[in-house]
Order: C-alpha cells, then sequence, then structure tokens
C-alpha cells in the first residue's frame, strides 16, 4: 500500500492522481521530483522546468540512448588507448634501435676504427643538429625528426596533465563557489556564476573537438574529421569568433606559432574575409613551403575567391609533397567541379574514397558531379553511401532530393527535404526545394507555404522570392506577387533588377 501511495500524487488538490514521469532538471526546486497531468499543467508547478517533465517512456528511452554514450565512449577510449600504447611502442623501438647504434659507434670510437665510423656519420650528424639547432631541423634529418616527435608527443601529455589538474582546480572552485551562494539562498547570482562555467567549458570542449577534428583530417580520415567539426559547432554557436579571440591572444605570446596561424584562417574564412584567411596561410608557408595543412586550408579559401586554377596548383604542391593526403584530392575535386569538369573531379573523389572509405562528403560531392552529368542514378547511390556513413547529413538528403525530382518522383523527393528538415529544422534551401516539387505537383499553397518557411530561416534567400512569386502568378495573385518581389528588392540587393523585371513583366500582363 505503502509502495502503491509513493507513484501517486501527493498534492492536497489533486491526490491519488497517477504519477506520469519525473523532473529531469537538475535545477528544480519543486519539493517532489514526480509529477502527474495536473501538477504538468499547474503553473505553480515546476514553474521553470516545465520542458523538463518527461515520462515514464521518454525516461525509459533517454536510459537506453544515454547508456549507448557510454558504450560509445568506451569504445572510443579503447581505441585512443590502443592508439597511444601503439605510438609508445613505436618510439620505444625507435630509441632502443638510436642506441644500440650509438653503442656500435663508441665501441668503434674506442678502438681507433675510424672508417667504420665514417659510415655511421650520417647518425651522429643528425644527433648533433639535433641537440644543438633543432629550429633547422628538416625532413631529411630522420633521426632528428624522430627524437622532435617522441618530445613532443611527451610534451603533449604533460600539458595535458597539467591543464587537466588545473581544470579540476578551476571547476572544482567554481562549484564551491556555486554551492555557497545555493546554500545561502542567493539564486540569481547562482545562476550568473553557473551559466558563466558552462559557457567556458562548452567552449573549450568546442575547441577540443574542432582540434581532433583536425588531427583526424591529417592522419587521412577526413570523414571522421568533418562530422566532428560540425559537432564543434553545435556545441558553440560563436565557435569560430571565440577561436579568433584565442588565436589573437595566443599570436600576441608567439607571432609565428604556425597551428595558431591556421586556427586564425579558419575564423577568418568563416567571417568570409578568404584574403585574410590566405595571408595566415601565407605566413606559414613562407618558413615552411611543404606544411600540408596550410596547403590545402589555402587552397579550399582560393576556392572561396572562385579561383579555382590557383587552387589546384596549390594543392598539387601538397600532393606533391605527400601523394596520399585525402583532403587534398577532395578540395581538387571542388576546384574541378566548379571548372565544370566534371569527369575529373569524379576521379579525384574516388581517390580521397580510396584513401578514406568514411568520407561522406566525398561521396556526397561525387554525386554532385555524376548529377551535373545526368546520372541520377548513379548520383543518388553516392548519395546513398553519404548517409549510410553519416545519417544526419542533411546535405546529402537534400542532393538527393533534386537528384530524385530530376527522374520527375517528386514525392520521394519532398520524403528526402522532410528528413533534411528533420534534422536541421532550420535548414531554408529544404524548404525551398520542398516547395519546387510540391509546385511540380501543383500543390501551389503548400509551396508557398514552403517558401514563406524559407524566407522566414533567411530574408536574404532570393531563390525563395522567386519561386514564391512563380507559385502566385500561377495562382493569378498578381498583387501578392508583387507585394513579394518588392519584399525581395528590400532584402536581396544582388537581384534587385531581375525582381523589378518581374513585376513589369506582372503589370503588363494585367
Amino acid at each position: 500500500m505503502k509502495q502503491q501511495k509513493l507513484f501517486t500524487c501527493q498534492d492536497i488538490e489533486h491526490e491519488g492522481e497517477d504519477i506520469q514521469g519525473f523532473c529531469l532538471n537538475l535545477g528544480c526546486q519543486d519539493s517532489r521530483p514526480q509529477f502527474c497531468l495536473q501538477c504538468g499543467v499547474d503553473p505553480m508547478k515546476h514553474s521553470n522546468c516545465k520542458k523538463d517533465l518527461k515520462g515514464f517512456g521518454f525516461i525509459s528511452s533517454f536510459i537506453t540512448k544515454f547508456n549507448q554514450n557510454i558504450l560509445d565512449l568506451i569504445t572510443q577510449l579503447d581505441k585512443s588507448f590502443s592508439q597511444v600504447k601503439q605510438k609508445y611502442e613505436e618510439f620505444q623501438k625507435q630509441l632502443e634501435k638510436m642506441k644500440l647504434q650509438l653503442f656500435k659507434i663508441s665501441q668503434c670510437l674506442s678502438q681507433q676504427d675510424y672508417n667504420q665510423m665514417k659510415e655511421n656519420l650520417q647518425l651522429i650528424k643528425e644527433g648533433y643538429q639535433y641537440c644543438n639547432n633543432q629550429e633547422e631541423i628538416r625532413k631529411q634529418n630522420q633521426i632528428g625528426t624522430q627524437l622532435l616527435n617522441i618530445k613532443k608527443m611527451i610534451e603533449a601529455w604533460n600539458l595535458d596533465k597539467a591543464q587537466q589538474q588545473t581544470q579540476g582546480i578551476d571547476d572544482q572552485s567554481i562549484l564551491q563557489q556555486g554551492l555557497l551562494l545555493l546554500n545561502q539562498q542567493k539564486w540569481q547570482q547562482a545562476n550568473e556564476l553557473l551559466i558563466k562555467n558552462i559557457k567556458d567549458l562548452e567552449k573549450q570542449l568546442s575547441f577540443a573537438t574542432l582540434f581532433q577534428s583536425i588531427s583526424l583530417i591529417e592522419i587521412n580520415q577526413p570523414g571522421k574529421g568533418m562530422i566532428m567539426r560540425d559537432q564543434a559547432k553545435k556545441i558553440n554557436s560563436s565557435l569560430y569568433k571565440d577561436l579568433l579571440e584565442y588565436s589573437d591572444q595566443e599570436l600576441k605570446k608567439n607571432p609565428q606559432n604556425p597551428f595558431i596561424l591556421i586556427l586564425k584562417s579558419y575564423a577568418l574564412n568563416d567571417d568570409n574575409k578568404f584574403h585574410l584567411a590566405i595571408e595566415q596561410c601565407d605566413k606559414v608557408l613562407k618558413g615552411d613551403p611543404q606544411n600540408l595543412h596550410a596547403l590545402y586550408r589555402k587552397g579550399l579559401y582560393l576556392i572561396n575567391q572562385k579561383e579555382y586554377e590557383q587552387a589546384i596548383s596549390c594543392i598539387e604542391k601538397a600532393l606533391k609533397s605527400n601523394p596520399n593526403y585525402s583532403i587534398c584530392y577532395f578540395i581538387k575535386g571542388v576546384s574541378l567541379s566548379n571548372l565544370n569538369k566534371y569527369e575529373d573531379a569524379i576521379s579525384c573523389y574516388d581517390k580521397a574514397i580510396q584513401i578514406d572509405p568514411n568520407y561522406a562528403q566525398a561521396y556526397n560531392n561525387k554525386g554532385n558531379s555524376l548529377r551535373n552529368l545526368n546520372k541520377y542514378e548513379d548520383a543518388i547511390s553516392c548519395y546513398d553511401k553519404a548517409i549510410q556513413i553519416d545519417p544526419n547529413y542533411a546535405q546529402a538528403y537534400i542532393n538527393k532530393g533534386v537528384s530524385l525530382r530530376n527522374l520527375n518522383k517528386y514525392e520521394d523527393a519532398i520524403s528526402c527535404y522532410d528528413k533534411a528538415i528533420q534534422i536541421d529544422p532550420n535548414y531554408a534551401q529544404a524548404y525551398n526545394n520542398k516547395g519546387y516539387s510540391l509546385d511540380d505537383l501543383k500543390k501551389y499553397e503548400d509551396a508557398i507555404s514552403c517558401y514563406d518557411k524559407a524566407i522566414q530561416i533567411d530574408p536574404n534567400y532570393a531563390k525563395a522570392y522567386f519561386n514564391k512569386g512563380y507559385s502566385l502568378t500561377i495562382l493569378k495573385k498578381n498583387q501578392l506577387a508583387i507585394a513579394n518581389y518588392e519584399l525581395a528588392i528590400k532584402y536581396c540587393k544582388t537581384d534587385e533588377d531581375e525582381f523589378k523585371r518581374r513585376i513589369q513583366e506582372i503589370k503588363n500582363n494585367k
């Protein structure tokens, strides 16, 4: 009987009502976390956390999902450990080999066997350069390069431990301050302190995720790297703004830090400052002309400036240095596609996929080139492969929808656009393209609703205004079509003349 009462509501006004679930908000101030249907609509109950009232069914599904997250982390941790262990064993063997070689040279020296020493002089020269002038070590100094790599790994490990210790102290201090404020019932101050802490943690996590994505790209796993980069942007909507601030601070300490210079280029590119982004890469390339990271990023920024031939030239320098650099084949494919060299672009995407079979973007772009060659079925196969690798790849669903529309499969196309919208409800292009297919099905009112949604998300979306105007004129709603184009003129300055032409065309046909 006691157990039964526990799962019925204890509130006097609706005592005995069945409990529907629990509030999952950590900051919930209600004395009872459980709720019934009446509690759910009572404005005095859980007033600041209604959205966190979750039924038992949701909680059951969440536990399954959360458990899967734990399992995924275990898998990732095991994999990371294996990679570190493998690298440790590799470095250990290199050091043991060097130690043995030095022992043999020492024996030659003690025995005055100078001819044998002469044959091993390269090892001594490289070791001498490493000990006395590390800044000038280049790839031809194999021993020096190996030792620097080992040293970097040790420094990175020690830095990581130090940062973890410092972060742990900082986090603990902030939490203690928060608890103190909560105990003093200074709710507003506690809330402000903890919100700031959460934002700082989100920024750090987004940076770490971005850095990991860069690492994955550099070890020829761009497929996973691109997905992680998207995750970084979801964690922190101000990622690139924060990154610019961070890189500027770091460059004050060391203006020639190559990685930070390239990081700054990411932020400048996101702000459409392509020329300045290229300048950052050029600073790195001046000191290290074969820096693959700088070369591929510069190639990307040249594409963004529509300088496709220069982009290809830049990428080919990188491929000459490393013929198995997957991301560069992808970037070259993008340039070739923009030059309408679709067959050549497909060859590049195939090479990128050969190096990294999990490269969803390469499959997607290969599909685009096939579509431009009117090979719609083949294109759809590529989009399906991209979606198989990354089920949350909204752009691949949109592109698949375009190919289906080209095959006059309008309903199937709409299903693809709906899936893209489900993944990203603020994807203006998905609404616009859905409107296209609804127009094809002569469902003009529904199409107009889609165009309105696209315009609501992006008031500068010229295509959505054009398409909405078309649908309105088909429905003979000429005044609304004119009003639509006049609104477009206000927001889409680049297409102003075309909108004016369409307004005049409607007036002439009255």
